[in-house]
């Protein structure tokens, strides 16, 4: 499809929210802009021209029936946020229409050519198009009534010092769209987080005695004495990513702008469908980046890929969606240098944007941050009292902002390959690691000093997913342990019940944090997920057994098939 500039100078671009997302099979971004454009430019022409011809390849996943089911259940959905947003009306003629008669008709030819041509598939077909159909009706009215009836406004995202002039903070955004309803600001002191504040406000300004009025009782705190001691051991980075190079080049850039330039870079390409994360490395970042490509699909494993190539002291783990503050390298060193105890740092993890309902959930849901206090963890004098101690691993930290020494990460086997996004399990290769840590006699300090900005996902179409995806890594990572050792079984069972309040009991703050929208079939999906969690390490726990691999993936090296 092709616009005039001035389509989008007089109407905006397209709306932020709708249209794909990662593996979300949404869409309908393109019929919204095109429905405003209309209103705009009533007398426009949207021409149709069939000479100009794109060859679209079709994976084989998206020739599978479960494709097919998520991809009607997502046009749905994005059909139930364009009605919300532009209204039924005329608008939406075409869609009527093709309903009305494209899908009759197709049925009709699906039925006709059994008779008239011996076509053993045309019933199939014209069942798919029925289910088809069905499948995004369902999702549609679902959508329709789940939908919170008062309207969203997003979230500005504000990084403050403190110790500068507050400034005047302004809540119109650049698309003209609906402007912002408040702010999630951060409050520092240099490297030092001090309070994180939200505060909701009509705009379209938020004047600085307003923003003062709300943070005034951080403002007296003491300055933190940035002056450590000099850096004594090297660190190196590693970024798995899997084809999202262009947030991968974001995340690069913020990385080469640190007030601690790391020693040495490793890009994991995890089983990519192209090229492009090689292309942007070969191009932008040759020699500054060391690219790896891990052709067998795992967190877990990629993870042990780069930790493979890795000679420094202290290595530094992240995501390609995320942006890092300009202090991250040195502030999640600093603890491994100052304490040779420590095997492993977590850090804060902020939202990048809050620009959707369902960011704003995921953050509400407790999102990856961990709070503002440095906290210490070990088996020791830093033990908490709680019995679901250490095997609640994620109170620890999460994976997108972790660090090891490299000499204690290997020492308790590295990740396993069987966790991680990518694998059956879905998840999990983060807390298996943490308990590792810690079961294994060393310190892992939370150190709110390291922070990085994460991209929560935008759509809501792929939050059942996520939800079930987060559930089913706590089930995996969890059957993993008692697997390695099944005597933990029994101090599992003994901190059942502790479990059972901390997710869901009358005081668990995992469920007090969520927002009064926030839709209950996610909580209950994250609850499945759990128990899928137990048969999906086990499948892919025999998926890793058959790769050509040692047990604990880091023993031995085998080259990649493309370094540069």
């Amino acid at each position: 499809m092709s616009f005039r500039r001035t389509v989008f100078d007089a109407v905006g671009g397209f709306r932020e929210g709708l249209g794909r997302s990662g593996q979300d099979a949404a869409g309908c971004e393109e019929t919204e802009l095109c429905i405003r454009a209309r209103r705009h430019f009533p007398a426009a022409v949207i021409l149709y021209d069939p000479l100009a011809v794109v060859h679209h390849h079709v994976t084989r996943e998206r020739t599978r029936w479960a494709y097919f089911r998520r991809r009607c259940q997502a046009e749905g959905r994005s059909k139930s946020a364009v009605v919300e947003t532009a209204g039924a009306g005329d608008k939406l003629g075409a869609e009527r229409a093709y309903v009305t008669r494209t899908l009759p008709a197709g049925v009709f030819r699906g039925l006709m050519d059994m008779v008239t041509r011996l076509d053993p598939s045309g019933p199939m077909r014209a069942f798919t198009i029925v289910a088809g159909l069905i499948f995004t009706t369902a999702a549609y009215l679902a959508a329709k009534f789940s939908r919170h009836s008062s309207p969203f406004r997003p979230i500005k995202i504000v990084d403050i010092d403190h110790t500068k002039p507050l400034p005047a903070i302004d809540l119109t955004r650049p698309s003209g769209d609906v402007p912002y309803g408040g702010v999630f600001c951060l409050i520092r002191s240099g490297a030092q987080p001090l309070a994180l504040v939200e505060l909701q406000h009509s705009g379209p300004v938020i004047a600085p005695a307003d923003l003062l009025a709300e943070i005034g009782s951080v403002r007296s705190l003491p300055s933190v004495n940035s002056n450590r001691a000099p850096a004594r051991e090297r660190v190196a980075v590693v970024i798995a990513t899997r084809d999202r190079a262009e947030s991968l080049d974001r995340c690069l850039a913020s990385l080469f702008d640190q007030t601690r330039a790391p020693d040495e870079v490793h890009v994991v390409d995890n089983a990519p469908a192209s090229a492009a994360t090689l292309d942007l490395i070969s191009t932008h970042y040759r020699g500054r980046v060391h690219y790896v490509l891990e052709p067998t699909p795992g967190l877990g494993r990629a993870h042990n890929t780069g930790l493979r190539y890795v000679s420094s002291d202290i290595v530094l783990f992240t995501d390609d969606d995320v942006v890092l503050d300009r202090h991250w390298v040195e502030a999640m060193a600093a603890p491994m240098e100052e304490d040779k105890a420590v095997g492993c740092v977590t850090g804060l993890i902020l939202p990048a944007e809050l620009e959707t309902r369902a960011q704003v959930w995921t953050e509400r849901h407790g999102g990856f941050g961990k709070g503002l206090q440095r906290r210490v963890y070990d088996l020791e004098a830093n033990r908490p009292k709680s019995m679901l101690f250490p095997f609640t691993a994620g109170q620890f930290g999460s994976g997108a902002n972790m660090a090891f020494r490299a000499s204690a990460l290997r020492r308790v086997g590295g990740f396993d390959a069987a966790l991680g996004a990518g694998t059956l399990a879905r998840g999990g290769d983060d807390l298996a690691a943490f308990f590792a840590i810690v079961s294994g006699g060393f310190r892992l300090v939370y150190q709110p000093q390291g922070i990085i900005w994460h991209y929560h996902r935008r759509g809501e179409d792929g939050m059942r997913r996520q939800a079930f995806c987060y559930g089913m890594g706590l089930g995996a990572y969890l059957t993993k342990i008692v697997v390695d050792e099944p005597r933990r079984a029994i101090r599992l069972a003994a901190a059942f019940p502790a479990g059972i309040l901390h997710m869901a009991g009358p005081t668990s703050q995992k469920t007090a944090r969520l927002p009064s929208d926030y839709p209950i079939r996610l909580v209950w999906m994250e609850r499945l997920g759990i128990l899928a969690g137990v048969p999906g390490y086990l499948r892919s726990l025999a998926k890793r057994q058959r790769d050509d691999r040692p047990r604990n993936g880091i023993g031995e090296r085998r080259p990649a098939e493309r370094e540069v």
